[in-house]
């Protein structure tokens, strides 16, 4: 079967520009009810998108703040800088959500290499700070937690991530359309 579920990935890390713009294309070529329905869950995806930025790196930032707090100098300054820059991924993705809904239209054309050089530097730049931060900052907290560094009152924080894991989870859910559409009679569309 040609089908497979979208992936807004496949929108943040095209390989070249021309892929982009005819992946977006594609979604127009569809037969109308279909490309309706493709359409509008991209559009509201990239919107809740909008409002899911503000929380993801606002943890890690809590992350960051939590950590910088248990340790001493060198640490303290490191996990305050990490916790502190979520503000450039935050701004990096709010950008590329907004080019993404810009380019999302019929005509969709193939950016220029230095357009999208940039699009692509700003996904890397977005994942780099903030999977370094989340990662360095869970790892730290974990160690201190099993060492017994820690007290049992900051387990609430161990308890905010999850809770905001499950709230992801369920609006990937809610939001995420799951009818079944063989999609092989539509695997040579515009060719």
């Amino acid at each position: 079967m040609f089908g497979r579920k979208f992936s807004i990935l496949d929108l943040e890390f095209p390989a070249s520009a021309l892929e982009l713009a005819t992946f977006i294309k594609g979604i127009f070529l569809l037969p109308k009810e279909l490309a309706s329905k493709s359409l509008r869950s991209l559009k509201r995806q990239l919107w809740l998108h909008f409002i899911f930025i503000p929380f993801l790196y606002g943890t890690i930032f809590l992350l960051c703040m939590q950590v910088s707090y248990k340790m001493n100098f060198l640490g303290n300054h490191l996990f305050t800088f990490l916790a502190w820059i979520q503000v450039i991924p935050l701004i990096c993705d709010v950008i590329e959500n907004y080019y993404l809904l810009q380019k999302i239209r019929p005509d969709a054309e193939v950016s220029k290499p230095l357009v999208h050089k940039a699009y692509q530097i700003l996904g890397a730049v977005k994942w780099i700070i903030s999977l370094t931060a989340a990662v360095f900052s869970i790892s730290i907290l974990f160690y201190f937690w099993l060492t017994g560094h820690y007290t049992e009152s900051s387990a609430k924080f161990l308890f905010v991530i999850i809770a905001e894991i499950i709230l992801i989870i369920i609006l990937l859910r809610l939001t995420v359309n799951s009818s079944k559409i063989d999609l092989d009679k539509y695997q040579n569309v515009g060719n």
